[in-house]
C-alpha cells in the first residue's frame, strides 16, 4: 500500500536523522515490525465510529514520545508484529475484556498490580516518575486516588495522546494560547469568567501584548498554568495555594509583588499566616477586572464590600489605604519616601555617633584596666549602698520583659523572609500566638511609661522633701531631666577617650543613662501609638486618612528596628559589656552598688552623699547567694536573647 510505504520511509528517515530526537526510552521497535502504526495510520481503513482509531502519521511523527522511541504497544500493549487481530490486540491488564485497553477506559483509574500501577497514570508514571509523584499530590490526583472521582483529569486529558508536544510548542495542548481550551473541557464555567476578565481580553489568554503586565515586564497575558502551575495543583482553598499566590502572581507582576511583600499583608503571608489577605482576596481570581471598571472588586462601588471581608465597619477614609505603598518610590509615594529617608538617616546618625562613642570607650577602658584593677562588686561581708530604689527596679523589670517580648514576637514579622524568623515564630506558636503576645507586651510597655511619668509628675506635684523648689529639683543632679551638666560630661568623656583630659566626675545620673531613659520614652510613644493604629485600623481611620496606616506601618517597623538594635548593642555595652563591668552589672537587678564602685564611677555623687550625711542612710544588706544567683541567671538570659536577636538583625540587614 502507498500509505504503508510512506510510513516505512518516514520511520527510516526519523531513525537515521542525526539529532532528530533524544536517546529513545521506549522499545525502539523497527518501523517494519510496527503493524499498529501501519494499520491505524491508514486513513482508508477507518470510518464512522471507528474513525477515532485513526492516528494521522503527520501528528504522530512530531509526537514527543514517538521521537523518543516509544511505540504503540509500550503504552497500549498487544503484539505489534502480528497482523492477527486477536494477537495484535491481546492484553494482560486485570479486568480488561479482549482487545487492547483504551486509555479512556475507567480501568485506567487506580487499578494496581503487584509490580506497578496498570493504569494510564501508572504507565505514564513508569517513565515520568517525578510527574507521577506530583500528580498524585495534586488536586486532580487526590480526586482520583483519594476520592475515587473517575471524571477527574488524567494525563491524556491535559497532554493529549498521540500529538504530545512540549508546552513551549504552539501545537501543544498546554501552550499558553491553548491551555485555556484544554482546561475548559472540564472547567467550562471558570473559562467563561476568565475570558471576560482582564487576562482574557484583547490578546486572549496567553496571548502577546504590546505593553507589559502592570508592575512587571512580561508582555503576555496570563493563562491557566501561569497560576495553576504544572502538577503543582494544590486545592485553591488550601493553605499551600494561598501562601504561594503572591509568588505566582509575581511571575508577571514582579513590581507589584515586591510592593505586596513589604506590606503587612505580605509579611504575614511570608510568615505562613493563612488568613492574611492574598491577591485574589482583593482583586478576584478568575474575574479580575481593571480598577477603573464598576464591576471590579476594587472599584469605588465595591471596595467597601471587598475590604469589609476582613475589616468590618470600614470607613471611607480606610478605603484610601494603599496596600501596595512603596516607601522607596518617590514618584508613587513621595510623602512616605521622605519619611522613610528621614528615619533611615536618623538610624545612621544615632548608630554612627554612639557606635564611635562605644568603640572609643572600649579602647580607653581596656587601656585603663591594664594600669588599675576594676572596682569590686558587692559581695557578702562587704558594704552595699542603694543605687536603684524598688520603684526603679520594678519599672526596669517590666520594661526589660516587655521589650524582649516585643522583640521576640515582632522581629519575625519584620524579617519574615528569613528562615530564622519562621523557626522563631513556630517556636512561639506561629503568628496567631505571637500577635496576641505582641499586643500584651506592647500594653505592658506603654503601661511602664505611663507609670514612670505618673511617678515623676507626682514628685513634681508633691515637691522635694528638702523644701527645694520644683523647678530647681527638675534640673538638679537627682532629677533624670537632661541639663547643661550632661553636655559638659559628654564632651569631657570624648576628651578622656583620646587622652586629652581626665574622666568626668559623674553625679547620680550620667548622660548616657538619661539618653537611654528619654530615648526609650520617645520610642514607646511613637512605636506604641503606631502599634495602636495598626491594632485598631478601622477605628483610627474613622477620623484619620487611610494613608495613616501606611505611615504607621513604616514608622512602627523602622523605629522598632532602631530601638532593638540600640538596646542590644549600645545599651548592653554601656551597662554590661564595657571592660570594667563585663559580663553583667548586677546593680539594676539587686538595686545595690559597692562603696568602691560608687567612689570610682560617681565620685561627685559619692562626695555629695557624704557631705549631706545621706551615705549611711543608703546602706543595705546584700541578697543571699541563692537570690543573687537567680537574678544573675535572669540577667544573663536576657543578655543572651538580646544578643541572638542582634545577630539576626545584622543578618537581615546585610544579606
Amino acid at each position: 500500500m502507498k500509505s504503508l510505504m510512506s510510513l516505512t520511509l518516514l520511520f527510516v528517515l526519523l531513525a537515521e536523522c542525526p539529532g532528530a530526537a533524544a536517546e529513545p526510552r521506549g522499545s525502539r521497535l523497527p518501523p517494519e515490525k510496527n503493524n499498529c502504526a501501519a494499520c491505524h495510520g491508514e486513513r482508508d481503513l477507518w470510518e464512522g465510529d471507528t474513525l477515532r482509531l485513526y492516528v494521522p502519521m503527520e501528528t504522530l511523527a512530531e509526537d514527543a514520545h514517538w521521537k523518543q522511541g516509544v511505540n504503540c504497544h509500550d503504552c497500549h500493549g498487544g503484539d505489534p508484529s502480528s497482523f492477527d487481530v486477536g494477537k495484535a490486540h491481546a492484553t494482560h491488564v486485570e479486568g480488561a475484556q479482549s482487545g487492547v485497553l483504551p486509555f479512556r477506559s475507567p480501568l485506567n483509574h487506580v487499578k494496581r498490580s503487584a509490580s506497578r500501577l496498570e493504569t494510564q497514570i501508572g504507565l505514564c508514571g513508569s517513565c515520568h516518575q517525578e510527574a507521577l509523584r506530583t500528580y498524585l499530590a495534586s488536586v486532580h490526583g487526590h480526586g482520583l486516588e483519594k476520592s475515587g472521582l473517575v471524571a477527574t483529569a488524567v494525563c491524556t486529558d491535559c497532554h493529549g495522546s498521540h500529538g504530545i508536544f512540549p508546552a513551549s510548542d504552539p501545537q501543544s495542548s498546554l501552550h499558553a494560547t491553548n491551555v485555556a481550551a484544554t482546561c475548559a473541557t472540564c472547567h467550562r464555567f471558570v473559562d467563561e469568567r476568565v475570558q471576560r476578565s482582564v487576562h482574557g481580553r484583547e490578546a486572549g489568554l496567553g496571548g502577546k501584548t504590546k505593553d507589559p503586565a502592570p508592575g512587571g515586564q512580561v508582555k503576555r497575558t496570563a493563562s491557566c498554568t501561569d497560576c495553576h502551575q504544572g502538577h503543582d495543583l494544590a486545592h485553591p482553598r488550601s493553605p499551600d495555594f494561598r501562601l504561594g499566590m503572591a509568588e505566582r502572581c509575581g511571575d508577571c507582576h514582579a513590581e507589584l509583588s515586591t510592593q505586596y511583600a513589604i506590606s503587612l499583608h505580605g509579611q504575614l503571608t511570608e510568615l505562613g499566616y493563612v488568613p492574611a489577605a492574598e491577591c485574589s482576596d482583593c482583586h478576584g481570581a478568575h474575574d479580575i477586572l481593571p480598577v477603573t471598571e464598576t464591576d471590579s472588586r476594587l472599584s469605588k462601588v465595591n471596595r467597601h464590600q471587598t475590604c469589609g471581608q476582613c475589616h468590618p465597619d470600614v470607613s471611607s477614609n480606610f478605603l484610601e489605604f494603599d496596600p501596595h505603598a512603596d516607601p522607596h518610590d518617590a514618584t508613587r509615594n513621595p510623602a512616605l519616601y521622605w519619611v522613610d529617608l528621614g528615619i533611615t538617616y536618623l538610624l545612621i546618625t544615632v548608630f554612627s555617633i554612639f557606635g564611635i562613642h562605644t568603640l572609643l570607650w572600649f579602647g580607653r577602658s581596656f587601656i585603663s584596666l591594664r594600669h588599675q584593677k576594676r572596682p569590686e562588686h558587692p559581695s557578702p561581708g562587704t558594704t552595699a549602698y542603694v543605687r536603684f530604689k524598688p520603684v526603679h527596679r520594678f519599672a526596669h523589670a517590666v520594661l526589660m520583659v516587655s521589650f524582649l517580648g516585643l522583640a521576640l514576637t515582632g522581629l519575625p514579622l519584620k524579617y519574615s523572609e528569613y528562615g530564622w524568623a519562621h523557626t522563631l515564630s513556630g517556636l512561639l506558636g506561629d503568628f496567631a500566638s505571637t500577635g496576641l503576645w505582641h499586643r500584651i507586651f506592647g500594653v505592658a510597655n506603654i503601661g511602664c511609661l505611663l507609670f514612670y511619668l505618673s511617678w515623676l509628675l507626682g514628685r513634681l506635684i508633691v515637691g522635694p522633701a528638702d523644701g527645694t523648689g520644683r523647678f530647681t529639683w527638675l534640673f538638679s543632679p537627682d532629677s533624670p531631666v537632661p541639663n547643661r551638666r550632661d553636655f559638659q560630661d559628654f564632651f569631657g568623656m570624648l576628651r578622656w577617650f583620646v587622652g586629652l583630659g581626665p574622666k568626668p566626675t559623674f553625679e547620680r545620673w550620667s548622660y548616657w543613662e538619661k539618653f537611654d531613659l528619654w530615648a526609650a520614652s520617645a520610642d514607646i510613644i511613637l512605636i506604641g501609638s503606631t502599634g495602636l493604629i495598626l491594632w485598631f485600623p478601622t477605628q483610627f481611620c474613622a477620623v484619620l486618612p487611610g494613608e495613616t496606616l501606611n505611615f504607621a506601618h513604616l514608622i512602627h517597623g523602622k523605629l522598632a528596628l532602631l530601638a532593638t538594635g540600640f538596646v542590644f548593642s549600645i545599651h548592653f555595652f554601656n551597662t554590661h559589656f564595657r571592660p570594667e563591668k563585663f559580663p553583667l552589672d548586677m546593680s539594676i537587678l539587686t538595686g545595690l552598688t559597692s562603696e568602691e564602685e560608687l567612689r570610682e564611677e560617681r565620685p561627685e555623687y559619692y562626695e555629695r552623699l557624704k557631705r549631706e550625711g545621706r551615705l549611711e542612710l543608703l546602706q543595705s544588706p546584700i541578697p543571699s547567694r541563692g537570690s543573687s544567683f537567680l537574678l544573675a541567671m535572669a540577667g544573663i538570659f536576657a543578655l543572651l536573647v538580646g544578643l541572638a536577636l542582634l545577630v539576626a538583625i545584622v543578618i537581615g540587614l546585610f544579606t
